[in-house]
C-alpha cells in the first residue's frame, strides 16, 4: 500500500509539472498512433475467471487519479490519443468519459470517442442522430478532445447496422458540411462513400497479417486519395474466459507477435495506426503493465511509434523486366456469335466484366482462424462434386477475399457456402444496381450470390478454372459476423 500510495503521489506531481501543449496533429495526415481504451471496469472485473491476466494495479474506471496514471503512461510509449468506447448519455461510459476530458485537459492530452452502434441505448437511427449531435456539440468542442486539421475525430464500431444510405442521412442530419473525421470499421468499404476513413478492429485471427493488412490500401483508394487509412497492430488475443464459442487464443510469443503487427502495418504506409488495445482485458489485447509482462507493451509500443512518427522508408520499386520484341504475324479474327444468358426477375443478364467502383456490403469484422499456443492454424476443406464445362453464357472472374456466397442478393440471405482468395467463378447475371453478382455455385448445376466488391475479372493467366467452388469453414467471430 506504502508503494502504491507513493506511485499515485508523482502521477500528481507529475501532471502539475507537465507544461507543453497538446500532442495535437496540425496537418491531416500527421503520423498519429492511439488505441483503443475501455472505461467500464469495477470491483467485479478482477477475478482469474474473468480476464486472463491482472494489472500490476487493479484499478476502477471511475477513479480519477487511475485515468491520470493510465494517461502518462499511454504518453509515455508513444501513444497520441486514447479512442475510448462510448455508449451514449445516460450510462457509465458517458460519465466515465467526461470525466477522462478533464483529467486529459490538465495532462495536456487528447482524447476521442469510439462511437459504439452495439450500445444498447439505440434502438433506432434517430437515436443515433440524437447522440451524434449530442457528441458533436460537446465532447467534441473540449479542448483535449482529438482534432486534426481543426476536425474533431470519431471512430465507429458496428456501423453495419444501417445502410450506406441510411448513413448519409444520419450525417446530414449532424454534420453536414463534414466539419468531423468518421472513421469506420470492418471490410465493408462501400461505407466510405459517407465515411471518411476505414479501420479493421481486428487482425490477430489472419495466419499472416501484412498479407491481410495489405489489401486494404488500394480498395480504399477507389473513393478517392483524401480517405484516411488506419492500420490496425495487436499484441494478441486470448478471450477463452468469455467462453464465446468463437473464442480463440492468438499466441503473444512475449511480445514478437506485437512486434510482427507493427512491421506488418509499416508495409502499407498508413495515414494513422491505431493499437487493439490499450486495456481490452476481458479479450487479452491489453497493453497496459500486466503481472505476466511487466511494462513490455508499453516498451515496444514507444520503440515502433517513434519510428513511425520519424517516417517511414520509400517503398522499393519493383524491377522492370523488358521484353525483347518478335515479329509476328497478325492472326485473323473470326466473328463469333455471343449466348444472351437467361435473366431472373430483378436481373440484368451481362457478359461484360464486373464493376469494381461500386463495392457492396458484406460484413463486418473478419472471422479469426482457429488459432492456439501450440498448432498452426489449418483453414479445413470441403470439396464438392466435379461439374461439367461451364455454360457459354457466364464469364470468369477471381475472387479476391475470403467471401461468403448466400441464396439471394442480401447479407441476410442465407450462407450457402464459402470461397477462398483466388477461386475461379463464372459470373451469370448482376441485380440492376450491379451491387450483387449471381454465380455458379457450388458447381455448374446451381447458382449463389456474392458482392461485386470481392471479385475481379482482371485475367490469370497462370490459373487452371475451378468448375467446382472450393469451400472453406471458418468460425465465426467473436464479435459476430452476418
Amino acid at each position: 500500500m506504502k508503494k502504491l500510495t507513493a506511485f499515485l503521489f508523482s502521477v500528481i506531481v507529475f501532471a502539475g509539472l507537465v507544461t507543453a501543449p497538446p500532442p495535437q496533429a496540425n496537418a491531416r495526415l500527421a503520423p498519429l498512433v492511439l488505441a483503443f481504451y475501455y472505461n467500464w471496469y469495477d470491483e467485479n472485473t478482477w477475478k482469474p475467471s474473468v480476464v486472463p491476466d491482472m494489472p500490476v494495479l487493479k484499478y476502477l474506471s471511475r477513479d480519477p487519479i487511475n485515468t491520470a496514471r493510465q494517461i502518462v503512461e499511454a504518453r509515455n510509449a508513444g501513444i497520441d490519443a486514447l479512442v475510448v468506447s462510448w455508449w451514449g448519455q445516460g450510462n457509465p461510459t458517458e460519465d466515465n468519459f467526461k470525466a477522462m476530458l478533464e483529467q486529459a485537459r490538465g495532462l495536456y492530452y487528447n482524447v476521442a470517442i469510439d462511437f459504439e452502434l452495439t450500445s444498447p441505448f439505440y434502438h433506432n437511427r434517430d437515436d443515433v442522430i440524437r447522440s451524434l449531435r449530442y457528441l458533436i456539440a460537446t465532447h467534441a468542442q473540449h479542448p483535449a478532445y482529438l482534432k486534426v486539421n481543426g476536425k474533431p475525430v470519431i471512430f465507429f464500431w458496428r456501423e453495419q447496422k444501417w445502410s450506406v444510405d441510411d448513413w448519409r442521412a444520419i450525417r446530414n442530419a449532424v454534420d453536414p458540411q463534414n466539419k468531423t473525421l468518421w472513421i469506420e470499421e470492418g471490410i465493408d468499404v462501400s461505407y466510405l462513400r459517407v465515411f471518411d476513413g476505414h479501420h479493421l478492429y481486428s487482425i490477430a485471427w489472419s495466419p499472416n497479417v501484412e498479407a491481410e493488412l495489405r489489401k486494404w490500401p488500394p480498395r480504399i483508394a477507389r473513393f478517392g486519395a483524401d480517405k484516411i487509412w488506419v492500420a490496425t497492430v495487436m499484441p494478441g488475443n486470448d478471450d477463452l474466459k468469455t467462453k464465446r464459442p468463437d473464442s480463440y487464443v492468438r499466441d503473444r510469443q512475449n511480445g514478437e507477435f506485437y512486434r510482427q503487427s507493427w512491421r506488418a502495418a509499416f508495409a502499407t504506409y498508413p495515414d494513422w495506426i491505431i493499437i487493439t488495445s490499450y486495456n481490452e482485458w476481458v479479450e487479452g489485447t491489453m497493453i497496459e503493465p500486466s503481472v505476466t509482462y511487466g511494462n513490455l507493451y508499453l516498451d515496444i509500443t514507444r520503440e515502433y511509434a517513434a519510428k513511425f512518427k520519424a517516417g517511414l522508408p520509400s517503398p522499393t520499386p519493383a524491377p522492370t523486366r523488358t521484353a525483347t520484341p518478335t515479329a509476328t504475324t497478325a492472326p485473323t479474327r473470326t466473328p463469333t456469335s455471343t449466348t444472351t444468358p437467361t435473366s431472373e426477375p430483378g436481373i440484368t443478364p451481362t457478359t461484360e466484366p464486373v464493376s469494381q467502383s461500386k463495392p457492396e456490403p458484406t460484413a463486418t469484422r473478419a472471422a479469426p482462424a482457429t488459432i492456439t499456443r501450440t498448432a498452426t492454424p489449418v483453414r479445413t476443406r470441403t470439396p464438392e462434386a466435379t461439374g461439367t464445362p461451364p455454360p457459354p453464357d457466364g464469364f470468369r472472374a477471381t475472387v479476391i477475399d475470403l467471401v461468403r456466397v448466400r441464396a439471394a442478393p442480401s447479407t441476410d440471405a442465407a450462407i450457402l457456402g464459402r470461397l477462398k482468395e483466388g477461386s475461379i467463378i463464372y459470373v451469370v447475371g448482376r441485380t440492376e444496381d450491379a451491387k450483387w453478382y449471381q454465380i455458379y455455385f457450388p458447381n455448374f448445376r446451381s447458382r449463389g450470390w456474392i458482392a461485386g466488391d470481392l471479385i475481379t475479372t482482371e485475367p490469370d493467366n497462370d490459373a487452371e478454372p475451378e468448375p467446382e467452388a472450393t469451400r472453406i469453414a471458418l468460425p465465426p467471430d467473436e464479435r459476430g459476423m452476418p
